[in-house]
C-alpha cells in the first residue's frame, strides 16, 4: 500500500480533502457491506472479530504507524454503519420500534420489545464470541505453539 502525502494550501483545502477521503471510505464500507450481504459465502471470510482487528492494528503500527489513522477510520465508520442497521439492542433496532410506534400511533408492547431485544443481544453476543474463537485459532503465534 504506498502512502500519498499532499500538503494543502489553506484549511478550506484540508477540508475538502477530508470530506472527500471520508465519503469514499464510507462508500467503500457499504459496498463491503451490500457483497456481504449478498454473497456472505464467498466474503464471510472478510469478516473479522477483534482479535484479528487488534492483530492487523499491531501489523500496521509495525510497518509504518501512518497506517492505522485511515485504519482506525474505517473501524470507526464500520462501526457507526453497523450501529445504524436495524438490528435489535442496536441503535438501529431502536430507531425501527420509534418508526413503528409512529405508524401505529402506539408503542409496541414492551414485553415484545424486551424479547425482540434479548434475542438480538444474544445474536450479537454469540457472533462476537464465535468471532473470537475462530480469530484466536487462526492467530500465527496460536499456529507455531501447536506445531
Amino acid at each position: 500500500m504506498a502512502v500519498i502525502r499532499q500538503r494543502s494550501n489553506s484549511f478550506g483545502q484540508v477540508l475538502t480533502l477530508a470530506a472527500a477521503k471520508f465519503q469514499s471510505l464510507v462508500k467503500a464500507t457499504v459496498d463491503g457491506f451490500v457483497s456481504l450481504a449478498t454473497n456472505f459465502s464467498e466474503m464471510s471470510s472478510q469478516v473479522a472479530g477483534p482479535v484479528r482487528i487488534v492483530e492487523q492494528g499491531a501489523q500496521f503500527a509495525k510497518d509504518d504507524i501512518s497506517f492505522l489513522f485511515p485504519f482506525t477510520a474505517i473501524i470507526s465508520i464500520n462501526l457507526a454503519i453497523i450501529n445504524i442497521l436495524p438490528l435489535p439492542a442496536l441503535d438501529g433496532g431502536q430507531l425501527a420500534f420509534l418508526i413503528i410506534e409512529a405508524l401505529r400511533g402506539k408503542p409496541l408492547p414492551m414485553r415484545l420489545q424486551e424479547n425482540v431485544m434479548q434475542t438480538g443481544l444474544f445474536l450479537i453476543l454469540g457472533l462476537g464470541v464465535f468471532l473470537i474463537v475462530r480469530d484466536t485459532t487462526q492467530l500465527a503465534v496460536v499456529q507455531k505453539f501447536f506445531q
